[in-house]
C-alpha cells in the first residue's frame, strides 16, 4: 500500500530558474558595462585629440582692408571656439593688405616680401573674383574661390550728376560727359573696364575678340585718355573719391567704386548711379593659397573658416555692415537706395582682362593726324608690315580722332604729296577707307622724304584742331632722301609753318638700322616730336613704335 508525505514535510525550491536569472543579470550588467567602457574610450580619445599634441598653429588671413573689420570681428569668434585641427590649436591672426598688392605678389611668384605684405595667406579675401584672372594657371589657389558677401560696384556721383545720367538711362557704355575714374590697377578699375567693354553682350564674359574691337577700343581709350589728361588725376579709388566731393574744378565727375563703401562713407555731396547692363559684382572671395610651403593642416583651417563665417549666423555681420548676402534680405543702406540688380557681369579669361587692362593703361589720346607714308621703292619689303601696324593701331583709336592717309607722290606725280584719304573723324565709313586704302598702297618711285614732309606738315598746321592732340606721323625707310629739296629748305619750310599757338608734332618711324636720319630727328626735336627705330624684321617692335607714336 502506498504512502503519503506526512502533513508537517517541507516542499523543495528548484535551482534551474535561479540559475536562469542570474545568468540574465549579468548579461545584461555585462552590455551595459562594455558601452559605458566604450564611451569612456571615446572620451578619451576626443580628450586626447583636444590637448593639441602637435602644438598651437596660426591661420594667416589676408583681406582687403574693404572688409577687414568684419572678417577681424569673426575670426575673434573662431577662435574662440577652440578649433582644433589635424591636433593642432588653431588661432587666427588678420593682415589688411590691398588686394591688388597680394594679386600682383602671387602673380609674380617670386620670394614672399613679408615686410610689405605680411606673411604668406593661407586664406585672402580679395574684393573680387575679377581680380583673380592674373592667377589662372600658377597653381596658387586650392579648390574653387567662394564668395562670403557682395555688393555691385556702381558710379559714385554728384546728385546732381545722378540725376543727368538717370534722365538719360545711362549705360556703362554711355556716360554722357561724365569724367570717369580710372586709376590703373584698381579693382573698381578692372570691373568698370569689363562692364564698359560689355557692350550689349549680357552678363558676359567679354571675349578677347570683343575686347581687341574697334568700339570697345575706342571707347575706353577715350574715357582713360579723359582722365588721365586730367592736371592730377586721382592713383587709387579713394583718392577719386576724394577728389570728386572736394569741389575742385578739372577733376573726376564720376567714379566706379563698391556700392557698400558709397553708403558707408554717408556723404551726403555724394550718392550712387547704377548704370544699366550687366552688374560687375565686389564678391569678396575667400581664396584658400597653395603651394609656398602651405601643408594639410593650414588648408584645412582655412576651408574650415571660410565655412564658419558663411553660416547664415555669421555671415549675418555682413548684411549688418551693408554688404549683401546670398539668401538674406538686401541691406539697409541709408539714405542710399539700394541698386536693383538684373544680372551680375561674368569675370573675363586672363587674357581678356590683359588686353583691357592694357588700352586702360595706355590710352590713344583724340588726335588730328596725318599718316604721311613713304611709298617708294625702299620701302617695297616694308610697306605691308607697316601697313598692317597701323590698322592695328587705328582700331584702337577713339571715334572723335579725325585721321588722314597721305603718301609719297610716286613716280609721275608732280605734286610734293598725294592725299589718298583726306582727314575726318574716325567713324565706321572713315575706317574702312583708311583700311581700305592702306591695303593698296604700293611702292613705286624716289624716296622724297623731304618735300612729302614739309608738304604734309603745311596740311596739318592749315587745319590745326584746337580740341585735339594735333600731329604728322612719317613712316619712312631708313634711305636717303633723293629730292632736290636740301635739309636747310626743310627746315626752312617747317619753320614758316610752326605757329607756337598752333603746335604740329612730327613723329617719325624710320624702318631700317642704318641711313642718315639726322635731318628727320632735327625736324622732330624742333615740333616737340618723337623719332624711333626700328629693324624691318621685328613686326613685334613696329608695332610698339605705331602705338607710341599715334598714342
Amino acid at each position: 500500500m502506498g504512502e503519503h508525505r506526512g502533513g508537517s514535510g517541507a516542499r523543495g525550491i528548484s535551482k534551474g530558474p535561479i540559475l536562469v536569472v542570474v545568468a540574465v543579470v549579468l548579461i545584461v550588467a555585462g552590455f551595459f558595462g562594455w558601452k559605458a567602457l566604450g564611451n569612456r574610450i571615446d572620451d578619451q580619445g576626443q580628450q586626447a585629440a583636444g590637448t593639441c599634441v602637435e602644438g598651437n598653429r596660426t591661420l594667416d588671413i589676408t583681406v582687403d582692408p574693404s572688409i577687414a573689420p568684419q572678417i577681424e570681428q569673426l575670426a575673434k569668434r573662431f577662435t574662440d571656439t577652440s578649433p582644433v585641427i589635424r591636433d593642432h590649436c588653431i588661432t587666427t591672426a588678420i593682415n589688411a593688405v590691398p588686394s591688388t598688392l597680394i594679386v600682383n605678389a602671387l602673380a609674380a611668384g617670386t620670394e614672399w616680401d613679408s615686410t610689405a605684405l605680411g606673411p604668406r595667406p593661407n586664406l585672402w579675401i580679395p574684393v573680387s573674383s575679377f581680380e583673380l584672372a592674373p592667377l589662372s594657371g600658377k597653381a596658387v589657389i586650392n579648390g574653387e574661390p567662394r564668395s562670403i558677401a557682395n555688393s555691385p560696384v556702381v558710379l559714385a556721383v554728384a546728385p546732381e550728376t545722378a540725376t543727368a545720367l538717370e534722365s538719360a538711362n545711362a549705360g556703362w557704355q554711355s556716360l554722357g560727359e561724365t569724367t570717369l575714374a580710372l586709376p590703373v590697377g584698381s579693382p573698381q578699375t578692372v570691373m568698370a573696364t569689363q562692364a564698359i567693354a560689355a557692350a550689349g553682350a549680357g552678363s558676359g564674359p567679354v571675349t578677347l575678340e570683343q575686347a581687341q574691337s574697334s568700339p570697345v577700343t575706342s571707347a575706353l581709350s577715350a574715357l582713360a585718355s579723359q582722365f588721365q589728361s586730367l592736371p592730377t588725376p586721382p592713383d587709387t579709388t579713394a583718392d577719386a573719391l576724394a577728389a570728386l566731393t572736394s569741389g575742385a574744378t578739372d577733376t573726376v565727375t564720376a567714379v566706379p567704386a563698391v556700392e557698400q563703401s558709397i553708403a558707408q562713407s554717408a556723404n551726403a555731396d555724394m550718392t550712387a548711379f547704377s548704370p544699366s547692363g550687366a552688374a560687375p559684382l565686389a564678391d569678396y572671395p575667400a581664396v584658400i593659397v597653395a603651394g609656398g610651403g602651405i601643408d594639410e593642416t593650414a588648408s584645412r583651417a582655412a576651408a574650415q573658416f571660410s565655412e564658419f563665417i558663411r553660416d547664415a549666423e555669421q555671415s549675418q555681420i555682413f548684411v549688418d555692415a551693408g554688404f549683401r548676402v546670398e539668401g538674406k534680405s538686401v541691406p539697409d543702406l541709408g539714405a542710399l537706395e539700394p541698386a536693383k540688380i538684373e544680372s551680375t557681369l561674368t569675370p573675363a579669361s586672363a587674357e581678356t582682362t590683359a588686353a583691357l587692362n592694357a588700352v586702360v593703361a595706355n590710352p590713344v589720346s583724340v588726335r588730328s593726324a596725318t599718316i604721311l607714308m613713304d611709298t617708294s621703292t625702299s620701302m617695297s619689303t616694308n610697306l605691308s608690315a607697316a601697313g598692317a601696324a597701323i590698322e592695328s593701331q587705328l582700331l584702337r583709336s577713339p571715334d572723335a580722332s579725325d585721321v588722314g592717309l597721305h603718301a609719297f607722290p610716286g613716280s609721275s606725280a608732280a605734286a610734293a604729296e598725294r592725299v589718298i584719304v583726306a582727314g575726318a573723324p574716325l567713324d565706321a565709313d572713315q575706317r574702312t577707307k583708311l583700311t581700305a586704302a592702306m591695303s593698296s598702297l604700293s611702292a613705286e618711285g624716289k624716296t622724297s622724304k623731304y618735300p612729302a614732309l614739309a608738304a604734309a606738315y603745311k596740311d596739318a598746321a592749315t587745319g590745326y584742331d584746337a580740341n585735339r592732340t594735333n600731329s604728322v606721323l612719317l613712316v619712312t625707310s631708313a634711305a636717303t632722301d633723293e629730292s632736290t629739296m636740301t635739309r636747310a629748305e626743310l627746315l626752312s619750310a617747317i619753320a614758316s609753318a610752326t605757329d607756337p599757338a598752333r603746335p604740329v608734332r612730327v613723329d617719325v618711324l624710320v624702318i631700317g638700322p642704318s641711313g642718315d636720319a639726322a635731318t628727320l630727328q632735327d625736324v622732330s626735336d624742333r615740333t616737340g616730336g618723337t623719332l624711333i627705330r626700328v629693324n624691318p624684321d621685328d613686326s613685334a617692335a613696329m608695332s610698339a613704335a605705331v602705338a607710341e607714336l599715334l598714342s
